[in-house]
């Protein structure tokens, strides 16, 4: 057996490495749903996703803990890395074993084509020692030597690698972890600078800033992401870890591991990060919503937990972040109304001001943003945002750009009297936006591009990949701040359904094995007939 050293999980959310091991303690982290929804808060993967096993054949990994107050332990063993966007969380591959109350395992399968799950007695006191073996085509569970359930493998582990991650479900509840041993192979896997190649389009962009969303686990886990990513682009913008349930999960209690390790990542390989974000409803964590709602949170706490929020977010990182996405989708769909978030609702229309006011206080050289949908053509909306950034600059509030997302469809339900391959917004319709809004005298970017593909012609990939070198020649032309794509890759995508992962979306620039489409060359092309432009920035 080998030892895996318990120093991996120095740092992590809830986890303290002391002398006798490492005591885990939960933290209720969740994704939440907006309270209309009907659907319960989802959990999230794990907070601890630290060790990586190399195994073939027969394996076996032992975790020895004591369980000093564990009222719901998660042990879970992924044979691919876990997928999360706000909305959802989505176990690849996974075996996953709950203990309840010290002494019932409900255990879990997750694969592609079915999952199965159970219950059973386990044999857990104060001091247990979990096993989790292959044996032939089998996976086995166990607690102190007493096999809890036996399944067959459904070749969760095909690839011969097991991720390993625990949590503790309960706020407050702790285990205590003095050993885990493996008959595999441990592989440590810190952040990572990546070997710099030429003709990339972080290469030939130069001084402009061409960006991607970076889903974190892939980040520190999966080379062939890694690498891309730092190849590619000289800018990121965190998908996930910087929103405010995932820094914030329990109110007081703050969880800056996977921030800190994408800030880490960003300066180890000459990158600037774009912070996203604070202000959104949809990632308003679920502990504040119910607190609100329920009187225990009044209107002044809601205040003062936005400062605080912003004071520890933005005091942390001081210096290292270039620009932020301070307020997320302001608006109602297509109204002037402002969302019906916990933030509007107890501090009205003057939340955006005090968060902006806010954070500059905090850190004066970090641009602030205002990010939005469906403003990249002239129309109603558009006109919203305008006026939402001049009243601002009126009452002179800090603000310093606006984010145009352009999450864009092709040959969707709602397209279907337009000619095929046309999305709703043109090379001449992002250039007037990017005009009129640096009128104003503050920054202009594309944030969120994607170009989703629904019903596919023989032309369709092309008629894709000159749109995306369209919309970045505008921003070139128009001096834009930045141009960014929410994510490189179908294999980490949001447009990929929950319900569905392995049916990978289509709109982004690589594909789900990591090889460039006609659209990754297309902005390569772009950029090499631009140089001269670019040489200027």
């Amino acid at each position: 057996m080998t030892n895996a050293p318990l120093h991996l999980w120095e740092g992590f959310s809830g986890a303290t490495v002391q002398p006798n091991g490492v005591l885990f303690a939960g933290l209720d982290r969740k994704l939440s749903p907006l309270p209309e929804s009907t659907d319960a808060p989802v959990h999230n993967p794990s907070l601890n996703l630290a060790m990586r096993f190399q195994v073939s054949g027969d394996f076996e990994i032992n975790i020895t803990a004591t369980l000093t107050a564990a009222n719901s332990t998660y042990f879970l063993f992924h044979g691919v890395i876990p997928m999360v966007q706000d909305e959802w969380y989505y176990a690849q591959s996974t075996f996953k074993a709950q203990i309840v109350n010290g002494d019932w395992c409900y255990w879990t399968m997750y694969h592609p084509d079915n999952t199965e799950s159970g219950n059973a007695a386990a044999s857990v006191g104060t001091n247990v020692v979990y096993t989790f073996k292959r044996e032939g085509t089998e996976l086995v569970f166990l607690t102190n030597g007493v096999e809890v359930t036996r399944q067959s493998d459904m070749c969760l582990f095909a690839d011969g690698v097991v991720y390993l991650s625990l949590d503790e479900a309960n706020v407050g509840a702790t285990f205590l972890v003095t050993q885990i041993t493996t008959t595999g192979t441990v592989e440590e896997t810190p952040v990572r600078s990546v070997p710099k190649t030429s003709g990339t389009l972080r290469d030939k962009a130069g001084k402009f800033r061409i960006g991607t969303a970076v889903a974190t686990y892939p980040m520190v886990f999966d080379e062939q992401y890694r690498t891309i990513l730092g190849n590619e682009f000289n800018q990121i913008t965190p998908e996930n870890c910087m929103k405010f349930q995932f820094i914030q999960p329990a109110r007081g209690v703050y969880d800056f591991y996977e921030s800190d390790k994408l800030i880490d990542y960003a300066e180890r390989n000459g990158m600037e990060v774009h912070g996203h974000t604070v202000a959104w409803n949809e990632a308003t964590p679920q502990w504040l919503w119910d607190g609100w709602l329920d009187g225990s949170i009044t209107a002044s706490e809601v205040g003062e937990i936005l400062d605080e929020h912003i004071e520890r977010l933005f005091g942390r990182y001081k210096g290292r972040m270039v620009s932020f996405d301070l307020i997320n989708e302001p608006f109602l769909d297509w109204t002037d109304q402002l969302r019906d978030s916990v933030w509007y609702q107890a501090l009205g229309r003057g939340y955006i001001e005090r968060a902006l006011r806010k954070a500059h206080e905090v850190d004066p050289d970090v641009l602030l943003f205002i990010n939005e949908w469906g403003c990249e053509e002239a129309g109603d909306k558009q006109d919203f945002l305008f006026n939402l950034v001049v009243e601002l600059q009126t009452a002179g509030v800090p603000i310093h750009g606006v984010g145009l997302q352009m999450h864009e469809d092709v040959n969707a339900e709602y397209q279907r009297s337009w000619r095929p391959n046309t999305p709703s917004v043109t090379k001449a319709h992002l250039k007037s936006a990017i005009a009129r809004f640096k009128s104003l005298g503050i920054e202009v970017r594309v944030s969120e591009l994607d170009i989703n593909q629904y019903q596919n012609y023989a032309d369709t990939p092309k008629a894709v990949a000159d749109w995306y070198a369209q919309y970045l020649e505008a921003c070139i032309e128009e001096g834009a701040h930045s141009f960014t794509m929410w994510g490189f890759t179908d294999r980490w995508s949001s447009l990929n359904e929950w319900y569905d992962y392995y049916t990978h979306g289509n709109g982004l620039i690589y594909d789900a094995q990591y090889q460039p489409k006609l659209s990754y060359r297309a902005l390569s092309n772009k950029l090499d007939e631009m140089a001269r432009s670019l040489s200027s920035l």
